[in-house]
């Protein structure tokens, strides 16, 4: 709604279909197929928490596609920017803690994991300097869900059923609507 709204991109048709079959997807992956636990007790506790993220993250990701397309900020610039602000509010939740020993043994793959986050934002920022429009851009980074969904599989031995993996190829469906 942000990228209509504040940067006058104008949704077709396919694409609503697209963005409709991304969040079918996530549905089916999320709750292997079984949509009735949206009904459960306590669901609604763990969809509002998810709705809540959501909104942050469109929130953050209108904010910085504004900023790469119509101020014409450097998507490194705007990155760089935004962990040193990040970096320098969580800096007081350090004292006191044992963060130290918790990271023991951890620093390879934080250093790894540090290194590869921003670079995959800085390609988002990227694309939408170079004019893709925002309204592809965001609901395709939702195959993260995919790609969790199916590392979940790979490297932790998770179950991936059929309905999971029939979320996946809907949203990769949806990704191929939004792409047109």
């Amino acid at each position: 709604m942000g990228a209509f709204i504040l940067l006058g991109e104008i949704p077709e048709a396919r694409g609503i279909a697209g963005l409709c079959a991304v969040i079918a997807g996530i549905a089916l992956i999320a709750t292997d197929g079984r949509l009735a636990r949206f009904r459960e007790p306590g669901a609604m506790h763990g969809i509002n928490w998810g709705l809540t993220i959501g909104v942050m993250i469109a929130a953050y990701t209108v904010a910085d596609g504004y900023a790469v397309k119509a101020l014409l900020i450097a998507p490194l610039v705007l990155d760089w920017c935004s962990n040193t602000v990040r970096a320098t509010l969580l800096l007081p939740a350090l004292r006191g803690g044992n963060w130290r020993a918790a990271m023991t043994g951890h620093w390879r793959s934080a250093i790894i994991v540090g290194l590869i986050s921003p670079l995959g934002y800085i390609f988002v920022l990227t694309a939408l300097g170079w004019g893709a429009p925002l309204h592809i851009v965001a609901p395709t980074r939702e195959m993260s869900m995919m790609v969790g969904a199916l590392f979940g599989l790979a490297f932790l031995g998770e179950r991936v059923g059929q309905w999971r993996l029939t979320g996946c190829a809907v949203l990769i469906g949806g990704v191929v609507l939004l792409a047109g």
